[in-house]
């Protein structure tokens, strides 16, 4: 149900000339109908009240010498009082003995059948006074207001009609006066105002003409300090917006070097770690090598000798087998280090959309980043259900992980500090939860809605660029379209949590 507001706004007009036009209109009528019923109202009352009066002389006139003609039986001068009272609003007159019955009539009286055929007829008795305390009889008369009636209707509609011309010159002088008083100007100083909005530079904007001192005169001075104002002010925002612009410029390149920087430091951890870890095999195969070099001199020079003997043979071919064996498995284990880290470095350096196991490129990841721990009491947990088929890009998702397993190492352990850094994948539907949590110290309250902030580091000064989570969070809402959210008690470790769909679709 629509507010009386609203039905209001529904029938106005939409030009405020006439709306004001009709709100004019409705209050003269409501006023000149208000004082009309009211006035009507008085005189009504008025002449109730007359009719009243009239009503009690009539039968201070007639009662007394009703009375003797009937005592007497003379109806002669009772027909001569009677004829005497008729005329205007009394139409007849009739005399009732004490028998009740007809004794002199006058006029023209009505019975009650006929009453109800003409409007504003009454007939009332009057008792005619006692002579000895003897009942002599009653008057009835026959009033009539339809005289009186007809006058009010002919000054009601008389009334309606002069409404109905006041209405109609007030609109028109109302209507004349509004639009050279108001309206012209009023559009005068829109079609100045339209002229200044259609500038292209403030030194354009002209300042509009003041024709009067009057309230327009005032309105007109207010806009044209105010247009001054807002031009001194529009030169300034473009001032300041050229720097501001000039400004994000500058601090976008540096964030984009920041980050390909972030990202050049990712790989080159991955050198490090691979570095690191190759050193074992390597030095295993060094190590086989010379002691395979010196065993098969010790066997020349046997054979050269003529001192070979069944047991130094056998000795040999276990030594031989032994350094063989050995070499194998570090050549192994290197060739492997090389893969994983071939397959990571080529992801992250890419972002290629391939299919994959989710499980199996954790590992890898994991395999690269080990040497992280290895000279921390930190322990790397791993809790990868297999079998997760991936369609996404693995390079940026190892990013994420190495980013979020260096910022586990780095900022949640204490130098000396013993952890457990628990790495966890299982698949829920059509997505793939990846939690990274840790036992350390945890994130204060007042820092956790900042840490995805970029360059917000609490180690400023030591090394953190304040950019390794925005990446993360970055990446994970970009092309990997998931989510990244963290869970964090103070003193008692963090969780990240990163949701990504199983299969990305292909970008178009």
């Amino acid at each position: 149900m629509k507010r009386p507001l609203s039905l209001l706004q529904a029938v106005l007009p939409r030009s405020a000339k006439g709306q004001l036009a009709v709100i004019f209109m409705v209050a003269t009528t409501l006023l000149s109908v208000g004082f009309g019923a009211w006035s009507y109202q008085l005189t009504q009352q008025r002449l109730i009240a007359q009719r009243e009066e009239f009503k009690v002389l009539l039968g201070r006139h007639l009662g007394q010498p009703i009375a003797l003609a009937l005592w007497n039986f003379d109806p002669a001068n009772a027909g001569i009082l009677l004829d005497s009272e008729l005329g205007g609003n009394v139409q007849g007159l009739a005399v009732y003995d004490h028998r009740d019955e007809l004794w002199v009539q006058r006029g023209k009286p009505r019975s009650a059948a006929e009453l109800d055929r003409f409007s504003g007829v009454e007939v009332f008795s009057m008792a005619v006074p006692a002579i000895d305390n003897r009942t002599t009889g009653r008057i009835e008369v026959t009033w009539s207001d339809a005289a009186l009636k007809k006058a009010l209707n002919e000054t009601l509609w008389l009334a309606l009609a002069q409404l109905v011309g006041m209405n109609l010159v007030l609109l028109g002088i109302f209507g004349v006066g509004v639009e050279q008083l108001i309206f012209r100007r009023v559009r005068r100083l829109q079609r100045a105002l339209d002229q200044a909005v259609n500038q292209d530079l403030t030194a354009d904007i002209v300042a509009l003409p003041v024709p009067l001192r009057d309230e327009f005169g005032a309105i007109t001075q207010s806009i044209n300090t105010i247009t001054r104002r807002l031009g001194e002010e529009l030169e300034a925002g473009r001032e300041s917006e050229e720097e501001a612009r000039a400004a994000l410029s500058n601090l976008q390149n540096a964030q984009e070097g920041l980050v390909r920087a972030e990202k050049m430091a990712s790989l080159g951890s991955l050198v490090a770690g691979v570095a690191h870890e190759l050193n074992t095999p390597i030095g295993n195969l060094m190590m086989v090598a010379s002691s395979q070099q010196e065993t098969l001199q010790r066997f020349g020079q046997s054979v050269a000798a003529g001192t070979l003997t069944r047991s130094g043979l056998d000795a040999f071919l276990d030594q031989a087998k032994e350094g063989s064996g050995l070499a194998l498995q570090s050549a192994t284990r290197a060739a492997e280090l090389i893969q994983n880290f071939k397959q990571v470095a080529v992801d992250q350096a890419s972002d290629r959309l391939r299919e994959f196991d989710l499980a199996h490129h954790i590992a890898e990841v994991l395999s690269v980043i080990a040497h992280l721990t290895s000279k921390r009491p930190v322990t790397l947990m791993r809790e990868l259900e297999p079998g997760i088929a991936m369609y996404s890009y693995p390079g940026p998702l190892g990013q994420v992980l190495t980013n979020l397993v260096m910022n586990a190492v780095t900022h949640g352990f204490a130098q000396g500090q013993p952890g457990l850094i628990t790495i966890a994948c299982q698949r829920q539907g059509d997505w793939a939860h990846i939690t990274v949590a840790d036992n350390g110290q945890g994130i204060s309250a007042e820092n956790i809605g900042k840490i995805f902030d970029p360059f917000f580091t609490t180690r400023l000064g030591q090394g953190g660029s304040g950019l390794g989570l925005h990446i993360c969070h970055n990446i994970v809402f970009g092309p990997l379209g998931g989510r990244l959210t963290v869970q964090s008690t103070q003193g008692q470790g963090s969780t990240f949590t990163i949701v990504i769909p199983c299969r990305v679709a292909p970008p178009p």
